[in-house]
């Protein structure tokens, strides 16, 4: 356990925790803590997670656009994924996942390549349904931080096992608060 792999923890239950009451201030401290967690995960040969936690930096200010909204616009509401994006964010999960442990099973020194691309590229696809404020990224969210909770565990990163169990309960939370602001819309 390291001072930087503490501070990404408390970033990030604090960031997760904004995300779920919808405050815009969730995104500026995902960007940091995901910058924090692209170090340590490489560090630990967990590729998937490291470029993960990159694209999350990067999203983290696509987030804070999409939910700043312009000067004098409404802020971005909370909406359901059609069936046909619903569709297509599956396939195309399903089928990148293939593609992206195949890659790390040729190329990189990594034993969790099918999992680690699980989470790399469903945790993608569910950071951007939350950018989007679709509420289908809670359920997502839940499942891929307790995948990740077990990797890390194997990987002996113990607080940020823990932090990720803490995630899928503050998931869950999120979920239900966001389900009273569509209920309201």
């Amino acid at each position: 356990m390291s001072l930087l792999e503490i501070i990404g923890f408390v970033l990030t239950l604090t960031a997760i925790a904004l995300a779920a009451r919808g405050h815009v201030l969730t995104w500026p401290l995902q960007l940091v803590a995901s910058l924090l967690y692209v170090w340590l995960f490489a560090k630990f040969n967990l590729f998937g997670e490291a470029a993960l936690q990159a694209v999350y930096a990067v999203l983290a200010v696509y987030g804070w656009q999409q939910w700043r909204g312009n000067v004098g616009q409404a802020t971005l509401p909370v909406r359901h994924l059609s069936k046909k994006e619903w569709l297509l964010i599956n396939t195309v999960g399903l089928a990148l996942t293939a593609l992206v442990s195949t890659l790390q099973i040729q190329f990189l020194p990594t034993d969790v390549p099918v999992l680690d691309s699980s989470i790399f590229v469903f945790g993608l696809l569910a950071q951007w349904m939350q950018a989007k404020k679709k509420i289908e990224n809670w359920p997502y969210w839940i499942v891929l931080n307790l995948l990740a909770s077990g990797v890390y565990l194997y990987k002996t990163l113990y607080i940020t096992s823990v932090l990720y169990v803490l995630l899928a309960l503050l998931a869950v939370w999120g979920w239900r608060n966001w389900r009273r602001e569509l209920v309201a819309v």
